[in-house]
């Protein structure tokens, strides 16, 4: 391993402690690429202690490491449930610390299947591949993203989407292309550091180099061109900023009401066509209180423009978690039941076995899932509906678009992270989906982050957070289809192919084979 950096990672206590000890250093880089810090090039500093070590490592150890170097980063990303669970959820912190460890321990399996695919191909093909790391990555981040309901929550191309000029290449291969371009950088980085004179090197640093040069200019040049919204639409959004534990309670469903008729009549003279509340903001269920329903069309109808506002209404088989469109002349214009429900959050999988925690549940909602992604319509345009959790789903708001929304609308009720990196986290994860899809982005919060972003991802208008407002901004329907809308994670077919090549004996991809046996490797 040439340079100084390497000598110094080597210095790193026994041969059997380097690994171990670089993960963990991974780790600490890794937390301070997340918000609130959000230092997101650290990202990609965060994998090159682990692969800087990997060729050392057998499949197995790079598993087993892998694993509790993943779950280490896992924790440090949703340490932030333990507070929810206790102050909302009724779990105890002896419990709710188990549980969000468990998560985390479950999502670090997939952290342990990439460092044992790079042990493994590095075994096969020698340590030029470690170049295959990306197509590792993002093949484990499509798996996190989709089995067992899938928890795409946070990857290495959010932290790289903190920056403008490449959360632009969104748009072509999702955030996930962000992840191969984040864990690219770092493999040709720890490739350098240990074999500076290899072809393979040379190639590698000369890809990634390619790469982030034309993604950074192309996206500089994309950042900066103004969007025009054609035809110009005001819509409005509120962000009530009602508590959690005030909510449900009788006794302010009346002082809830009149916060959200005050902030709703303050948009009388602005001619909106549409007007957003956020995720559960009324006080009863939607198809339980006739009283509550004409209340809102009546701000609707003074308003001279829909009202759109999460709710819970009765559905086939139980109660849904959803939004209802009310239009200014009465009746209903459409509803949409969340159809990605939240795991211990929304409804317990595994009910029977996971008995302990159904009281999670019981205090914030069970409920079934919706079946349609159709759009709403409204004067504003399709509007494709998201639900909180929702829009952390890159192919759920893909698919919704596919479906013919113009612009995307999120409702969600983030007070119950205040005070936590949780609210940051989720509304940059959201303003990827606007650069994804190239449609302006409404969001509605009870508690957290309102606001519109458009279609370059930057803010237009925006709510301060912690305080009862009412605000509003200019959105334009659009038509256009990236190529992420259009092949969403078709592409990730090739770094599969190429997986699938390390398993085939060509030409070694410089350095020695690791698992070659001595003879071969003194062999002219």
């Amino acid at each position: 391993m040439a340079g100084t950096v390497g000598r110094l990672f080597e210095r790193l206590g026994s041969d059997r402690l380097r690994f171990p000890l670089a993960l963990v250093a991974g780790a600490v880089l890794w937390g301070l690429s997340l918000p609130p810090y959000g230092v997101g090039i650290l990202a990609v500093a965060a994998f090159v202690p682990g692969l800087l070590f990997l060729p050392e490592e057998t499949p197995r150890r790079a598993a087993s490491w892998g694993w509790a170097g993943g779950a280490l980063c896992e924790a440090v990303t949703l340490w932030w449930l333990v507070p929810t669970m206790v102050r909302y959820g009724g779990i105890a912190p002896w419990m709710a610390i188990p549980l969000v460890a468990g998560l985390s321990v479950l999502l670090g399996l997939y952290w342990a299947g990439f460092y044992a695919t790079v042990a493994w191909a590095v075994k096969r093909r020698g340590e030029g591949a470690l170049l295959l790391a990306p197509c590792a990555w993002v093949v484990w981040e499509w798996l996190r993203g989709h089995l067992l309901t899938g928890f795409p929550w946070w990857g290495p191309g959010y932290s790289l989407s903190l920056y403008s000029a490449l959360l632009q290449n969104a748009r072509f291969l999702g955030v996930i292309g962000l992840s191969f371009l984040a864990v690219l950088g770092a493999a040709a980085v720890a490739l350098w550091i240990r074999e500076r004179g290899a072809p393979s090197t040379l190639a590698g640093v000369l890809l990634s180099v390619l790469l982030y040069g034309g993604a950074f200019a192309w996206g500089t040049v994309q950042a900066g061109r103004p969007v025009s919204p054609m035809p110009r639409l005001a819509v409005g959004y509120l962000q009530p900023n009602i508590r959690q534990d005030e909510k449900w309670d009788p006794e302010e469903a009346d002082r809830t009401w009149t916060r959200l008729e005050t902030l709703s009549l303050a948009f009388r003279k602005f001619g909106l066509r549409l007007l957003v509340w956020p995720e559960s903001c009324t006080p009863v269920a939607w198809d339980g209180d006739e009283a509550y329903r004409s209340g809102v069309a009546s701000i609707a109808r003074e308003l001279s423009a829909p009202i759109l506002l999460g709710t819970t209404f009765k559905g086939p088989g139980g109660f849904q978690n959803g939004a209802v469109l009310v239009p200014p002349e009465g009746g209903e214009g459409g509803r949409y039941a969340k159809t990605h429900l939240v795991p211990f959050g929304e409804y317990v999988p595994l009910r029977r076995l996971l008995f302990f925690a159904r009281p999670l549940v019981e205090a914030v909602g069970d409920f079934v899932p919706g079946d349609s992604l159709r759009p709403l319509s409204t004067p504003a345009g399709a509007a494709s509906v998201t639900i909180c959790y929702e829009a952390i789903f890159p192919g759920l708001v893909r698919r919704q678009v596919r479906e013919g929304g113009e612009i995307l609308v999120n409702l969600t009720n983030d007070a119950w992270y205040e005070g936590t990196p949780g609210p940051a986290q989720h509304f940059l994860m959201e303003r990827v989906r606007a650069v994804e899809t190239d449609r302006f982005l409404i969001r509605s919060a009870n508690g957290g982050i309102s606001g519109i972003v458009d279609p370059r991802g930057r803010l237009q208008s925006a709510a301060t957070p912690g305080e009862p407002a009412s605000f509003w901004g200019i959105v334009a329907p659009r038509k256009t289809e990236t190529l992420w809308v259009k092949v969403g994670a078709l592409w990730l077919v090739a770094p599969l192919v190429l997986l699938f090549l390390a398993a085939v004996p060509w030409p070694r991809l410089g350095g020695r084979r690791l698992d070659a046996p001595a003879a071969e490797i003194e062999s002219p």
